[in-house]
């Protein structure tokens, strides 16, 4: 997100009559590092979910980023348009007052994305994630710490999630 933010606040420096490869190629460059954030946002989302809760969890992740995205592009554009009537308004060139309006929407979007990048960090979980890496379920550890009792291993839970798996199905 660093990356996308930073190459977004480039973005702001294309003066009105610049040429792509000289003012804006490398700006879209790196914000194209977003295509590398996709899958490890994908992988720290689903992390340490159960395989009753992976379906449900994978929607939420997908419609997260979907509705994210619409707002995303509608805050930009309504920032642009809007600084683009209004310096048109004041007398400005066309190519001058919708430069002036994609930078307004550039430094919105850009400020964003380096305000995710704090975010992220305070959302992490921190606790549960090495146990969850482990196969242990957090509820289950959570009940056996309650009851002094020990915890079943990993591939005793596993089987029976999915003995109870294989009963429901099998119940349609």
């Amino acid at each position: 997100m660093a990356l996308v933010g930073a190459g977004i606040l480039w973005a702001t420096q294309v003066p009105a009559h610049g040429h792509f490869w000289a003012n804006l190629a490398s700006p879209l460059f790196l914000a194209g590092g977003a295509a590398f954030a996709f899958i490890p946002v994908s992988i720290g989302a689903l992390a340490g979910v159960t395989d009753h809760d992976a379906g449900i969890a994978s929607g939420l992740l997908n419609t997260s980023q979907q509705i994210g995205g619409a707002i995303g592009v509608a805050v930009a554009s309504t920032v642009a348009a809007t600084h683009s009537r209004l310096l048109l308004s004041q007398g400005h060139a066309a190519a001058a007052a919708l430069t002036g309006g994609f930078q307004w929407a550039f430094w919105v979007t850009g400020l964003t994305g380096l305000a995710a990048v704090p975010v992220t960090f305070l959302l992490i979980r921190r606790t549960g994630a090495s146990a969850a890496h482990r196969g242990f379920d957090l509820d289950h550890l959570a009940e056996a710490s309650h009851t002094g009792a020990q915890p079943a291993p990993p591939h005793e839970k596993n089987l029976h999630h999915h003995t109870r798996k294989k009963r429901r199905s099998s119940s349609w």
